[in-house]
């Protein structure tokens, strides 16, 4: 159990030298930098420009790889394996910044011009869907105009109401012709004497007749501007296949894009971390937090890259929050992401990895409870991590799949069940647990392992309290329910009634009496003891929940039988289905692993975070973020500074 000691930094040195100070400390990586209140605002940073350009470059660059990505095909980062970039790259990149930038420049206008033939293309699709119903129209508006005696206009009727449009017009010197028809109206064209047209202005009125201009046809015959929209459409698909072109033709710029994004970022990084120091014309000041063990490395750092600056290293006060770093031995480092999953603890806390890591191994083994699955895990991940060349820190998380594949077994050959199968007769002295034909042995051994698990969160409150030199809270607190619970236990035995009641009411009047030993009026100090005797009734609700690990192994089990059965009717098949078999068998099993592993890890998360963790966990604790060189893309090693650049 290890939260890392930190010391404060005190940094002074010439702006000259900020430079190369910056770039030391993040090649050195274990330097968190925070901010100088006292000073903010007096001496405050006067480089926040430089923050936001190197901001809005990596914006840009990640749009362009986003609008690239079909054509990207360098191997996707996986477990923190980047690609490597030595310093001589970096700096030639450096040199070639505004030509690789240019880049962006000519994909903005490719996007643009993409966007202006969308716009395009919608209107005329739109236009052509507009016009279609009218193509018996033949008629332009040049035609149309030549007309002298004779008034004319295009619309629509509803269907029911075209034949009494008919007969009122029959009556009158026009004429109507029936053009086309779209849904429940029909399309016309109506011309008539202008002597006589306000009667038949009078019929169209009647009939519901609504007016029609055509505008989209733009002064042509429908079916000519038809014609005309679907040549440029055509013209459209082959300008958009001229910007694909282009587009890929700029794909070789896509690695070159990466390791300027991640030069960026890196400068950023620096500039970042510089914004929270405090400057005069001559000086700044930067304060930050390190790991004990790296003091004298800082020194010998900061000498090396400022020999004019002064450091200065000291104990966090007692109202200072140093951020938390936890470092425990590689098998307990596995487990950590469980821990910062759920919160960092507060730095005068304690760690609780090393304690909660066997608990959660046995807890994701016993609902994975398949000895196969936990050996395919076993010898699967390791091959995987050694073929992709992982580094242990970027593979915790796998890591901690390991060791609950390796308790998976355990419990797998505990419960006789091997992909499903129970390979060995039952054998009471061999095989105790059958979670399906004896579920209660198995319910009360989930019970037991609950217990056992929240005593042992109780045992490590109440060695937070000792070593807080507070033995009297250790007794009030964890003692006391120590003995009310294991006396309701002994109580529910005929043989051990007695000694069990007798630690009962030992445990109860310690917590009755001590539960609010800081309260002096005596009545509130017996109200606030009968009201923590009520949690008693919590501690049953903690103990139940852990049946979970009863239904998770019951359910991995009974699919894994059930598999089982459905491919050995498909095996009584030819060769085929054999073949078929073996193709579901896999299948299948692998899927009941990946259903039942990933619920193990989410069920004994849950189990950690509020059974064991809500017994003596204090959280607050702020994640130690130090200035590094870790970036998005590609991993740079050496010094890359643009200042270098060739």
């Amino acid at each position: 159990m290890a939260i890392v000691s930190m010391l404060k930094v005190t940094l002074l040195a010439l702006r000259a030298d900020r430079a190369q100070l910056m770039q030391a400390l993040q090649d050195m990586g274990c330097v968190e930098i925070i901010e100088s209140p006292a000073e903010a605002e007096a001496f405050a940073y006067r480089g926040q420009d430089m923050v936001q350009e190197y901001a809005r470059h990596m914006a840009d660059i990640r749009w362009a790889l986003m609008a690239l990505a079909r054509y990207d095909n360098d191997p996707k980062p996986i477990f923190g394996t980047y690609p490597e970039i030595d310093a001589h790259t970096a700096r030639d990149t450096w040199a070639r910044a505004q030509d690789i930038l240019s880049v962006i420049d000519t994909l903005n206008q490719i996007e643009r011009t993409r966007g202006e033939l969308h716009a395009e293309e919608l209107r005329l699709t739109a236009a052509i869907q507009a016009l279609t119903p009218w193509q018996g129209w033949d008629a332009d508006e040049q035609d149309m105009q030549q007309l002298k005696t004779v008034q004319h206009v295009l619309g629509a009727v509803p269907a029911r109401n075209l034949p009494a449009l008919e007969d009122a017009l029959r009556q009158s010197p026009a004429a109507l012709q029936v053009i086309g028809h779209q849904r429940d109206q029909q399309l016309l064209y109506v011309a008539g004497h202008r002597s006589a047209f306000d009667q038949v202005q009078a019929a169209l009125d009647q009939a519901e007749f609504t007016r029609e201009t055509l505008a989209e046809a733009e002064g042509r015959a429908p079916r000519d501007t038809i014609a005309r929209h679907e040549k440029r459409l055509q013209d459209i698909a082959q300008q958009r296949e001229q910007l694909t072109e282009q587009t890929a033709q700029l794909a070789g710029s896509i690695h070159d894009l990466k390791v300027l994004h991640d030069l960026y970022e890196m400068e950023q990084k620096k500039a970042s971390a510089a914004a929270l120091s405090a400057e005069t014309e001559q000086v700044f000041l930067l304060r930050g937090w390190v790991p004990k063990a790296a003091g004298d490395q800082l020194r010998r750092v900061v000498a090396r890259a400022a020999p004019a600056s002064v450091v200065e290293l000291t104990e966090p006060a007692p109202d200072e929050q140093p951020t938390v770093l936890l470092r425990n031995k590689p098998v307990v480092a596995a487990f950590e992401p469980v821990v910062e999953g759920f919160g960092m603890p507060d730095y005068r806390s304690i760690d609780p990895t090393a304690l909660m890591a066997p608990f959660y191994a046995m807890l994701f083994g016993m609902m994975v409870s398949d000895a196969g699955y936990g050996l395919l895990m076993a010898l699967a991940i390791p091959i995987f991590i050694k073929v992709k060349k992982i580094k242990f820190q970027n593979a915790r998380m796998l890591w901690l799949l390991i060791f609950g594949g390796l308790a998976t077994v355990v419990w797998g050959i505990a419960f006789n069940t091997f992909f499903g199968f129970n390979p060995v007769p039952q054998i009471t002295s061999w095989f105790p647990f059958d979670t399906v034909n004896r579920p209660l042995e198995v319910m009360v051994l989930c019970m037991a392992v609950g217990v056992l698990h929240l005593f042992a969160g109780l045992g490590m409150a109440a060695y937070m309290n000792f070593k807080r030199r507070d033995p009297v809270a250790a007794i009030s607190d964890q003692f006391s329910w120590a003995l009310l619970l294991i006396g309701l236990g002994l109580m529910l035995l005929p043989q051990t009634a007695s000694a069990g009641t007798v630690l009962a009411l030992i445990g109860a009047g310690i917590i009755l009496l001590m539960t609010k030993r800081g309260e002096k009026n005596p009545i509130k100090r017996i109200l606030g003891g009968l009201g923590a005797l009520y949690g008693v009734s919590s501690w049953v609700s903690d103990i139940l929940s852990y049946m979970r690990l009863f239904g998770m192994g019951l359910a991995t089990g009974v699919i894994g039988m059930v598999f089982n059965t459905l491919i050995a009717m498909v095996w009584d098949g030819g060769i085929l289905a054999k073949a078929l078999a073996i193709v579901l068998f896999v299948g299948c099993h692998l899927f009941n692993l990946g259903i039942n592993a990933l619920g193990a890890y989410v069920h004994a998360c849950r189990l950690q975070y509020i059974e064991f963790f809500g017994k003596f966990f204090e959280e607050g604790g702020k994640p130690f973020k130090p200035l590094n060189n870790h970036t998005r893309y590609v991993r740079i090693v050496g010094d890359a500074s643009p200042d270098n650049a060739a």
